[in-house]
């Protein structure tokens, strides 16, 4: 049971009235949170822009490499070293294209950090998409077929309703993940040049650096909010249209799952503006429909202006990733040619002693998020209550953390001389387990609904139930999940093996503490950032290649779905 109407209004009068309370008792930090809702709705907008571009490159390079063979084994190992690449090691990337380009225009600052944001959205996105269509029942794609979908009607119809609940589950890890970022994204360095733009990024990275509880608690609200906003207007609905397209091959009696706004009922409804607003929108629809139609009508009529559009899409594609690839060839030959410096021979151990930490990581938040999956992805209370509480500790950036983590470091393993390492082994954990966790809980919201009933039928329950039916089902997402928390760890060690704090920097062994010493010394030091760059992404190759393709292979045909 939920509070009453008169209960809630009474919670709302008095968090006003301790709100104003706040103000009044600490005057300079109300001062600085009446800047907070101009930053928040800044990072939300770079937010909202490198979303759109995230969405748009998951489906595009999702569905070519699910549906085209031969591109996919150029796309998939394209799409590794993308994922595998440090957000830092894209700072000269966003430097030297959007930064000088601009001739250091805000604007130019702007797309900067909307690139960099994308960098931490896009790769788990598109490997949802490529799950998604790789694991499509030949049933469906058969009926498809008899049925005539091809091209655009292919899409429309089979594919991207296939795709809808993972994109879902997706872009909520993709937010968090963005949040989680956005501090190193909007305050970022290169080449000894530091750029900040205004938000709550930044904001947090202030008050992080200079140790200032008040103003990061302040900043930390202030996400949450902004979290829990997005949750309840976007997310909540989403997750539950989403639910419209599970794979079903029979009738299954409805949860019945409250409206996303019932917590909200207590509030002015306004319905003449609403009624307005979807006056409004009605015709936006009308027209979509309508353009819709127009595209599969000339997808189906101009076969050969499709395949040239195609053709042209995949050279400019190809000319792209030659670019990257030759620049990072001549940076290479260069360094070669110069000669290793003498810090080189650090970086073999202390990718050994990485991949220790992060392995350690890895195991744990496997021993929670796969109980706490199943739980939330089977009760609708649950997923209710905890999937924005998730969210919000999801969101929380690194710097946000450092108070808590430290202290409870130092608490328990500052006798032992590991305060750094258990440090960076709790910052790791924080970045690996929650593409686990969101991966795991859209694996167990598209079980059939008549494998559930066939389970209970055979009386499947407890350990009989997790062998038959739960782990098989989760398999292909948890490889999914497994391939993103890796690169999100290695990428997280840069943050949480090289932590300044409070005018200290606690400083762990580890490839991560090499490439930020590199990159944050006076005057920064390239070749080491090159080489460590490179060193991460090779141990990322290796795994995926050697590990996660293989497995995903296996579980992609092993545990496939399929409607009979």
């Amino acid at each position: 049971m939920g509070l009453a109407l008169p209960g809630r209004r009474r919670i709302a009068l008095a968090a006003i009235l301790l709100a104003v309370a706040a103000v009044l008792a600490f005057p300079a930090q109300a001062a600085a949170a009446a800047t907070l809702p101009g930053l928040a709705l800044a990072s939300v907008t770079r937010m909202v822009a490198a979303y759109v571009l995230s969405l748009t490159f998951a489906i595009v390079f999702g569905l070519t490499a699910a549906t085209n063979r031969r591109a996919a084994t150029v796309l998939l190992p394209f799409l590794d070293v993308l994922q595998s690449v440090p957000i830092f090691g894209f700072f000269p990337a966003a430097l030297l294209f959007f930064v000088a380009t601009f001739h250091g225009h805000p604007a130019g600052l702007e797309l900067a950090v909307v690139f960099l944001i994308f960098t931490s959205m896009a790769w788990n996105m598109a490997y949802g998409v490529y799950e998604s269509v790789i694991t499509i029942p030949r049933d469906l794609e058969v009926a498809g077929q008899s049925l005539g979908l091809t091209g655009w009607l292919r899409f429309r119809r089979l594919l991207f309703p296939s795709m809808i609940p993972k994109l879902v589950y997706n872009s909520m890890l993709s937010w968090s993940n963005g949040w989680y970022f956005l501090v190193a994204s909007e305050v970022f360095t290169a080449f000894g040049e530091t750029h900040t733009r205004p938000g709550l990024g930044a904001f947090i990275a202030e008050a992080g650096i200079a140790a200032d509880m008040g103003a990061i608690a302040l900043g930390l609200g202030a996400l949450a909010a902004v979290v829990l906003a997005l949750d309840a207007l976007a997310w909540r609905p989403l997750s539950l249209w989403s639910e419209r397209f599970r794979i079903e091959s029979t009738s299954r009696e409805a949860l019945r799952v409250p409206g996303p706004y019932e917590r909200f009922r207590w509030l002015p409804r306004f319905p003449g503006i609403r009624a307005n607003a979807i006056g409004r929108l009605r015709p936006l629809a009308q027209a979509w429909e309508r353009a819709s139609l127009r595209l599969e009508r000339g997808y189906v009529g101009h076969p050969a202006v499709v395949r040239t559009v195609r053709r042209a899409d995949m050279i400019m594609f190809l000319a792209i990733v030659g670019i990257v690839v030759v620049a990072g060839l001549a940076g290479i030959a260069g360094l070669v040619a110069r000669g290793l410096p003498a810090d080189a021979s650090r970086i073999p151990g202390a990718v050994l002693v990485s991949f220790g930490r992060l392995s350690l990581a890895y195991v744990v938040a496997l021993a929670w998020t796969v109980p706490m999956a199943a739980w939330i992805g089977r009760d609708a209370r649950a997923a209710r209550v905890m999937t924005p509480v998730l969210e919000v500790f999801a969101s929380l950036p690194a710097t946000a953390l450092l108070p808590a983590i430290l202290a409870f470091s130092i608490a328990v393993a500052s006798f032992a001389g590991l305060v750094e390492d258990l440090a960076a082994l709790l910052i790791g954990l924080f970045a690996m387990q929650w593409y686990l966790l969101f991966n795991l809980i859209a694996g167990v919201r598209t079980i059939p609904g008549d494998l559930e009933e066939a389970a209970r039928a055979f009386g499947l329950r407890g350990r009989t139930y997790w062998r038959r039916v739960l782990l098989p089902a989760l398999a292909p997402s948890l490889v999914t999940g497994s391939i993103t928390a890796w690169g999100a760890g290695w990428n997280a060690t840069i943050v949480s093996e090289y932590v300044p704090y409070g005018g200290v920097v606690y400083d762990a062994d580890g490839l991560g503490a090499i490439l930020a010493r590199a990159t944050f010394a006076t005057p920064p030091d390239p070749e080491m950032v090159l080489l460590s760059v490179l060193a991460m992404i090779a141990v990322v190759l290796s795994l995926n290649k050697l590990v996660w393709r293989p497995l995903y292979r296996r579980v992609a045909t092993l545990y496939r779905m399929e409607v009979q």
